[in-house]
């Protein structure tokens, strides 16, 4: 992420950021709802209107403007659970595997890939809230553990040993490891 200062208050500024970063937000919302797709879409439309609306708020680099972002997408996730009075049910039916690995050229590749998506997705399943959202800004965001820390209101050191203690979990149960 770049660190140099942005301004999100006119129409073309805050519209290059959403394109840069409408699939990182939506990538995040689905890893922490697990679908439907209607719903992360919405959840992440959402997101970027409440930003919209309080876009004069915003000053700092662009890392704090997704950031603060994606504090809205959480927030936003939390809240709406909250309204149904249910804990979030990871659902992850919906084959949506192009939009979290790349695309090989080799179809044995692209099969082998698919394959442990899915199993990736059953074990997400099984985690807690806050394991998933670490995974997922970890692994699939590819932030820095002190940008997660930030962003989950915790230090360094608990994330990390989170991070770990969830990987070791995600390794134990991995089919092929038992």
């Amino acid at each position: 992420m770049a660190d140099k200062e942005i301004t999100l208050q006119d129409a073309k500024t805050f519209s290059q950021f959403y394109e840069r970063y409408l699939l990182t937000v939506f990538r995040y919302i689905y890893g922490m709802t697990g679908g439907p797709r209607q719903e992360v879409e919405d959840l992440t439309a959402e997101t970027f209107f409440r930003a919209w609306n309080k876009r004069f708020q915003f000053r700092g680099s662009e890392q704090a403007a997704i950031g603060w972002v994606l504090t809205i997408a959480r927030n936003l996730v939390f809240d709406t659970h909250r309204r149904k009075k249910l804990h979030p049910e990871i659902g992850f039916e919906e084959d949506w595997s192009d939009l979290f690995y790349s695309n090989q050229p080799n179809p044995e590749m692209q099969i082998i890939e698919q394959e442990q998506f899915k199993i990736l997705w059953q074990l997400l399943k099984m985690l807690q809230t806050e394991q998933r959202e670490i995974i997922f800004l970890r692994y699939v965001l590819g932030w820095q553990v002190k940008e997660i820390a930030q962003l989950t209101h915790c230090n360094e050191n608990t994330v990390s040993v989170n991070l770990h203690r969830t990987m070791k979990k995600i390794q134990h149960d991995w089919p092929n490891n038992q």
